[in-house]
């Protein structure tokens, strides 16, 4: 905890930083699919990471995952291969429990990744601006706050976006929950001020309609995620235009964020798009097929559902 302190430490206190990840393992979903791993020479911390047991579907079947993260080698040990003998024997083991792939987030690049055997999985990240409602007064949309009560329905909401992708997450109620979570629990332990999560949800017949998750810090404002049941995402873009109605002093609600290609809230408009400023790569255990074919520049490839909820 000492030596990711100054990596991943988000703003927090130190005493923070240990509680914000001692709370997720104790979360519904942490306490079952999340672990901490260490690579020792007897005593002796040679590295360390995390393990996520996730389920998802490649290429159109379900597969059982394992998600690497936050993957540290002491100052000390560095430049001897003690993270790649860990990593390697986290795949063995993900191998003997039955996983076919290998999932992380590299914030150093590729090419160590790559000797490694994973490739990238380009995804896109917008800047996104909602245009305000014309006329006096907020959207008529009931909106609410979201409660942990919302997410089974959340759960088939965000479901349809992973159909007929290459790469998509089995969202459970339980996964979205630790995703919301997290960045609660980031909030809540950070400084006053410093982060704010929103959860508003849309009713129709009393039951959730659409939903929208954001977040605000240090990173700007930030669309975690959000789903309709209307496939036009009419319902999305009402509660993104209630939201704006709180300033009318900034006639657009600017954030950044990630949108499955067939969501298109009228109301929303594309100012830009560019790479995800995180480098997604995967590699198959075993005999897994590869999801996406090797001869294709980069491996880009539309079809990856992930909202930044799920990344880890």
């Amino acid at each position: 905890m000492d030596g990711t302190y100054p990596i991943w430490g988000e703003g927090l206190s130190r005493d923070a930083y240990r509680s914000w990840n001692r709370a997720q393992l104790a979360t519904a979903w942490g306490r079952d699919h999340l672990r901490r791993m260490a690579w020792t020479n007897d005593r002796t911390l040679l590295a360390s990471a995390k393990r996520y047991d996730f389920h998802a579907r490649v290429g159109g079947d379900p597969a059982p995952v394992l998600g690497i993260g936050a993957v540290f080698t002491p100052g000390d040990r560095r430049g001897r291969g003690h993270a790649r003998e860990l990593i390697e024997a986290m795949l063995a083991d993900g191998s003997v429990r039955g996983c076919r792939y290998a999932l992380l987030f590299s914030e150093i690049g590729s090419p160590f990744y790559e000797s490694l055997g994973f490739r990238v999985l380009p995804r896109t990240w917008a800047t996104l601006a909602v245009v305000p409602k014309s006329g006096r007064g907020a959207p008529a949309t009931f909106v609410r706050s979201g409660e942990t009560t919302d997410l089974p329905l959340i759960a088939e909401i965000s479901a349809r976006y992973g159909e007929g992708q290459t790469f998509s997450l089995e969202r459970s109620p339980e996964l979205i929950g630790f995703g919301f979570a997290r960045r609660r629990l980031l909030a809540g332990f950070g400084p006053a001020g410093l982060r704010e999560v929103e959860f508003f949800v849309a009713e129709e017949g009393h039951r959730p309609a659409a939903y929208v998750f954001i977040t605000r810090g240090p990173a700007g404002a930030v669309l975690e995620e959000c789903g309709d049941r209307d496939p036009s995402g009419a319902r999305v873009g009402a509660i993104l235009q209630v939201l704006a109605a709180r300033t009318p002093a900034d006639p657009l609600l600017r954030m950044n964020g990630w949108l499955p290609a067939d969501l298109r809230p009228p109301q929303v408009r594309i100012v830009a798009e560019m790479p995800a400023p995180e480098i997604m790569m995967i590699r198959p255990i075993g005999d897994a097929p590869w999801p996406i074919a090797a001869g294709a520049p980069d491996l880009a490839d539309p079809r990856i559902a992930y909202w930044q909820t799920d990344v880890f």
